[in-house]
């Protein structure tokens, strides 16, 4: 190749993607916006729904400043290599926008002359003044880049900024670190501050309210949604993700900061409950003996439908020791009700229940796991298969529950008001999980745990039945003991020794051990 000549490495951010010789990139229209804003400011804050072409725009707009702002070289010392640096949530996310760096540069006639080497974490270059400049992946660390002359800073993803170390304050430590390693060139000097949106709090969202709002100077508040940024995301995929998770897609495709508090069930998609009658009852519990009441609610499946309706909801509050576990049971018989309790008292709830003819299954709750069942019973309502009765205390506990954000997770918020911790929506909601995941018909009811008796319940003893899996797990099952200590005696037996090789030598056969050389 030719010695590139001064007047190629001069262009406009726009300008280069345009030209076949450069960055040779195709923009849609509203990502042309953003890149043609870059050219004019020092900061950007871009909030911006998934698949928009973040790593791609962030990879541009390094390389722009890597190879096509000479006039940076002199905020430099001679021989000191300038940086563009694009931070992710870890190295490996890093390493992608240099990546799209890299095919940019092989497939550009007049860049792919100026590498002088290239890694999975840096493309290097020389220029033809002789300054030499570098694209460089950081991890989300607030040590790893002190010390770099940075003209261009990029930081993508900054709303998922967590590490072990720092936890969730390490998005403000990575700014506090790097954004000063800009300082030396000026207002010549990109940082691109580019997210997902996820939550009301944290750095991302403080930045980009800031500059909406003109409190940083030089500063660029840009919000685009994943239809506007990239228009090849069809509107059926869209919908779809839509009617799944409201709350998710108004945050993940709309670039929304959606924040903490706002109603998980909204009241205005569920329809009103018929009197239909029902078969199949399951009766969740939310067990309590104390301060909270014991939640209980049944889910039966529709005569009529593949749709659930709800039976009997209460909130029962203990008169003296089992007492209401006594009532729970009663109300079981009368359903003919199998019961789904979480793990709290577990052992002594399953026994009293089972003395009392009703069959148990124990489903563990932690924090992910109860926003699971919550999110399925918000599915089921959205989509018309469950039919609430008219029990204004009930609806009351479904519309307390909230959406609570917090840097990498969304949740549901059950919150306390007055007596109640949301004891019913808990109750109804573990019996919607443990019916509606189940295929129509009949349910075949958990035996009695301290019995084990499992060709009652599943006969053949299959393994792969997730109920079954779940419960052995909390309760223990010896065939599933006895078949996971095969499994190691197995792993750590000898492997069998190699079948002799036989050999026919005229009317003869000769064996001999294929362990054993050959003499030659």
């Amino acid at each position: 190749m030719g010695r590139v000549e001064r007047k190629e490495l001069r262009a406009g951010l726009v300008q280069a993607c345009d030209d076949r010789r450069l960055l040779r990139l195709k923009l849609w229209p509203r990502q042309r916006d953003l890149l043609g804003a870059v050219e004019h400011s020092r900061m950007h804050v871009w909030a911006l729904g998934r698949r928009s072409g973040k790593t791609t725009l962030a990879a541009v707009v390094c390389l722009w400043d890597a190879t096509l702002r000479p006039e940076l070289g002199s905020m430099v010392r001679v021989g000191e290599v300038r940086y563009a640096v694009a931070v992710a949530t870890n190295l490996a996310q890093a390493r992608l926008i240099v990546s799209a760096a890299r095919s940019i540069v092989e497939r550009s006639r007049v860049l792919s002359g100026l590498v002088e080497s290239m890694t999975d974490d840096e493309i290097r270059f020389r220029l033809p003044d002789g300054s030499r400049t570098a694209v460089r992946a950081f991890p989300c660390s607030s040590r790893g880049g002190r010390g770099y002359p940075i003209s261009t800073l990029v930081l993508d993803e900054a709303a998922f900024f967590v590490s072990e170390t720092d936890g969730f304050q390490t998005a403000e430590r990575v700014w506090n670190a790097l954004a000063p390693s800009t300082a030396q060139f000026g207002d010549a000097a990109r940082i691109i501050v580019a997210s997902t949106p996820f939550g009301q709090t944290g750095l991302f969202a403080e930045l980009h309210g800031r500059a909406a709002a003109g409190e940083l100077e030089g500063a660029v508040a840009q919000n685009a949604s994943t239809r506007a940024m990239n228009p090849t995301i069809s509107d059926a995929f869209l919908a779809a993700e839509e009617a799944r998770d409201p709350d998710s897609f108004r945050s993940e495709y709309l670039a929304e900061f959606v924040g903490s508090g706002g109603a998980f069930i909204d009241f205005e998609r569920v329809p009103i409950a018929r009197p239909d009658m029902a078969t199949d009852w399951v009766a969740g519990l939310d067990p309590a003996f104390s301060r909270d009441p014991f939640g209980v609610a049944l889910v039966g499946r529709s005569r009529g439908g593949a749709g659930l309706v709800v039976g009997p909801v209460r909130a029962l509050r203990a008169e003296g020791e089992f007492a209401v576990v006594d009532e729970v049971a009663a109300v079981c018989r009368e359903f003919g009700a199998r019961a789904v309790t979480d793990q709290f008292a577990a052992a002594a709830v399953v026994d009293r229940l089972r003395t009392a003819g009703v069959d148990v299954d124990v489903h563990t709750m932690s924090a992910g796991s109860k926003t699971a069942i919550f999110q399925q019973l918000r599915a089921v309502l959205y989509g018309g298969l469950l039919a609430l009765p008219d029990m204004p205390a009930l609806e009351a506990e479904l519309r307390r529950l909230r959406t609570r954000f917090s840097a990498g997770s969304a949740a549901v918020y059950n919150p306390r008001v007055g007596g109640s911790h949301g004891d019913m929506a808990q109750a109804l909601a573990i019996a919607v999980y443990a019916l509606h995941g189940a295929e129509p018909g009949p349910i075949t009811t958990m035996p009695n745990p301290w019995d084990c008796d499992w060709a009652a319940w599943a006969p053949g003893h299959d393994p792969f039945d997730q109920r079954h899996v779940d419960w052995a797990r909390s309760h223990g099952c010896d065939e599933c003991a006895a078949e996971r200590r095969a499994e190691r005696e197995r792993a750590a037996a000898p492997p069998p020794a190699p079948a002799p090789v036989v050999e026919r030598v005229g009317n003869f056969e000769i064996r001999r051990d294929p362990n054993r050389p050959r003499r030659s």
